[in-house]
């Protein structure tokens, strides 16, 4: 089985690298049957990563289009109008996704906007991140890693999400800058912990390989304890690339393919070809 779908997709809008329109022309080589624009939502801070709420505007109005002129065209495959919204997001920006998007992605990227007047990032400057722990946490690092979970099982929790985005991303320099052990007793209680918390959200998990196209990790994001921990709670699960090069859109989507049937997975969700959001698939 091909899983010819990806939900978690960025362009030129915001951080990707290629137009929405190259996107498409990827996806359509590779015969995909449906794909989801999910942009970096406005936050009212950290635009260089994220829209403007004049962008914001714009880059609906620019997917609805392709959406339109798609519609006649055989092989491309149906289009979606998402968002991934972060934690920090303000409640009044995120009754606006949903009033006005087909789905949303909710993330953690940030402990706080104000450390020391910068961004404090989950995942960029990770020298950052050492002097966030030493300064404010006593050099707990399973503290800061505790902080990053609460922040984001509880706005999974209370944001009505779609799909879980990259639920375990404080791994990202836990190996490589020396933050944690991902593999101690302890860091796996914490994540799994969260998990179980995050459970009644009722949003698809999704097995993002971004890190992975990107050279960050040689994993996804989640790790394969968390996602067979995921299938005895009887999670639903997608699988992404958290795209942000054409050429990666479906990076390691076989071997995610394998990943999940490995955990105990028998079917998966992709983006609807039709009306409806989700279709459930066999693996």
């Amino acid at each position: 089985m091909s899983f010819l779908s990806n939900a978690h997709t960025h362009t030129t809008f915001c951080d990707g690298r290629n137009t929405p329109r190259e996107m498409v022309d990827a996806a359509k080589k590779l015969g995909f049957v449906s794909l989801g624009f999910s942009g970096h939502g406005y936050q009212g801070f950290d635009e260089a990563h994220s829209m403007s709420k004049a962008v914001h505007q714009e880059y609906a109005e620019t997917i609805r289009s392709l959406r339109d002129a798609c519609r006649d065209d055989t092989s491309a495959p149906r289009i979606w109008l998402g968002i991934e919204e972060d934690s920090l997001t303000p409640a009044e920006h995120r009754e606006h996704n949903r009033r006005e998007l087909d789905y949303v992605i909710v993330s953690t990227h940030y402990f706080t906007t104000d450390f020391h007047g910068q961004l404090l990032c989950v995942d960029a400057f990770p020298e950052r991140l050492h002097r966030y722990v030493r300064e404010t946490l006593d050099g707990d690092y399973l503290a800061m890693v505790k902080q990053y979970y609460d922040i984001h099982v509880n706005a999974l929790l209370s944001a009505r999400t779609d799909i879980i985005g990259h639920f375990d991303l404080i791994r990202i320099y836990a190996a490589s800058h020396d933050l944690f052990d991902e593999n101690s007793p302890e860091y796996r209680r914490i994540a799994l912990d969260a998990l179980e918390r995050a459970f009644p959200c009722g949003g698809i998990l999704e097995i993002n390989t971004g890190a992975m196209a990107r050279g960050y990790l040689d994993t996804p994001y989640p790790t394969r304890e968390l996602l067979g921990a995921w299938h005895e709670m009887g999670g639903r699960i997608t699988i992404t690339s958290d795209c942000h090069f054409a050429d990666k859109l479906d990076h390691a989507f076989p071997e995610m393919i394998k990943l999940a049937k490995k955990c105990g997975f028998t079917t998966v969700f992709r983006l609807g070809t039709g009306d409806e959001l989700f279709e459930e698939v066999r693996l």
